[in-house]
């Protein structure tokens, strides 16, 4: 039985309220969602993201899943930089070793090592990936020679763009 389907049924059972106090997070927490190449749009710029090694992701406490073309429209979404923030229950970003132009495999953000290098090409020019470990971190940024390049924690690039934004003002 699918979870949606399963918390569906509990509610109807127990009534809203008392489901909610009754079933441990674990059961309710959602998962990273498979992101739709060419289907799905940014709700920060819009874009229909194509590019899935630098996606991202965010589940509301109510499950709503939006999908992000870049790393740096989801740190300036949560900053509030644009449309209303939404409220972040998980969020996700798309690990570019293991991610492909089509296929997007998720990390959690707070477990993410972010690498920024203004040079690096992402779809909304913010240069920002997302990596597994630091190891990956340095060994992609020593083969496309991005000297200089700066290790970041999740925490760290929002508490950088809240100011300034990631993505550029063209």
């Amino acid at each position: 039985m699918h979870r949606r389907a399963f918390l569906r049924r509990c509610l109807h059972a127990a009534g809203a309220t008392a489901a909610g106090v009754l079933l441990p997070r674990a059961w309710v927490a959602a998962e990273p969602h498979p992101t739709v190449a060419g289907v799905d749009a940014c709700p920060y710029c819009s874009m229909t993201i194509v590019d899935l090694r630098f996606a991202a992701q965010v589940v509301t406490p109510t499950g709503l899943v939006l999908h992000y073309d870049a790393i740096e429209c989801l740190a300036d979404h949560l900053n509030g930089h644009g449309p209303p923030p939404p409220e972040a229950a998980e969020t996700y970003l798309a690990d570019v070793t293991t991610s492909s132009l089509d296929g997007a495999d998720y990390l959690t953000a707070d477990d993410a090592v972010l690498l920024y290098h203004p040079r690096l090409r992402t779809p909304m020019g913010g240069g920002l990936a997302a990596f597994a470990d630091a190891a990956a971190t340095e060994a992609y940024a020593a083969q496309r020679r991005l000297q200089g390049a700066e290790v970041l924690t999740w925490a760290e690039v929002l508490a950088r763009g809240a100011d300034d934004p990631w993505v550029p003002d063209y």
